[in-house]
């Protein structure tokens, strides 16, 4: 009678123990990215210039060879390009920061230039058309022009969801997961969904993490204001099935008792 109790304990053990390793494995392999990067066909890195949307906040300073006539156009400028200073302007620069609104027409108004169409525009070439405009006032003006809220949004299965601001105008998908602190153990490494706003319009893309392919993706590059979601997977628990793993658990756990008192009987 012990010995058949022995030999049930142990068959019971050793299949939860066959259960575990197969189950460990499995993740383990579905937890691993870029797999067969060594091999895969990776075309030329394409570092894509931001496109100016609406909404976006933009430093524009601008030099010429003669200093004092240059400062008139390196005022604080804020929403729809309404110049301010003194003490009124404190709070909004706080918020906003130092620059020129995109209003929703697309435009910011520049000192002795009036308004100007920014949308969908680069900063150089926002930059060059801005110089060469400004050479009826500046001998050799120099304009340089930068993005100052670019920003994107990570929620779901990281460790840290939240905004990310990347002041040095280019971010991946990978630089955003480690800003976030990488993807929890329940993360869907196969399907990342990313969300975008294209000429006024919302489009959507989605990147498998495991497959080196994603570097050819055109949303390897994050653009500002995109959204990016981590799907749960199937294997993460809710409420009922923890409580089924802890009863599983603890079931296991009398199970390899029983059978170490059984052996210890037998002998």
């Amino acid at each position: 009678m012990l010995k058949k109790l022995y030999q049930g304990a142990a068959m019971v053990t050793a299949l939860f123990l066959l259960i575990a390793c197969g189950a460990s494995q499995k993740n383990h392999q579905q937890r691993i990215i870029l797999q067969g990067i060594d091999t895969a066909d990776i075309g030329a890195l394409v570092i894509p210039d931001l496109i100016i949307k609406k909404g976006d906040l933009l430093s524009i300073l601008v030099y010429s060879d003669n200093r004092e006539a240059t400062e008139i156009y390196n005022q604080p400028q804020t929403g729809g390009g309404s110049t301010v200073g003194g003490n009124a302007g404190t709070s909004s620069l706080s918020i906003l920061g130092r620059g020129y609104q995109v209003d929703n027409n697309g435009q910011i108004f520049f000192h002795s230039l009036g308004p100007i169409d920014v949308l969908g525009l680069t900063k150089k070439q926002v930059a060059d058309l801005i110089t060469e405009r400004l050479r009826l006032y500046l001998q050799n003006p120099y304009v340089v022009v930068r993005f100052t809220n670019t920003r994107i949004t990570v929620m779901g299965e990281v460790l840290r969801p939240g905004m990310i601001e990347f002041p040095d105008q280019k971010i991946s998908i990978l630089d955003a997961i480690g800003l976030s602190g990488d993807l929890t153990n329940f993360a869907r490494r196969d399907n990342i969904l990313i969300v975008r706003e294209v000429n006024g319009k919302r489009t959507t893309g989605r990147i498998d993490l495991r497959s080196a392919d994603f570097y050819n993706s055109p949303f390897f590059y994050l653009q500002q204001n995109d959204f990016v979601y981590v799907e749960p997977n199937r294997k993460k628990p809710t409420g009922n099935e923890q409580v089924l793993m802890r009863n599983i658990t603890i079931a296991s756990s009398l199970v390899s008792v029983a059978a170490l008192v059984i052996t210890l009987i037998a002998r």
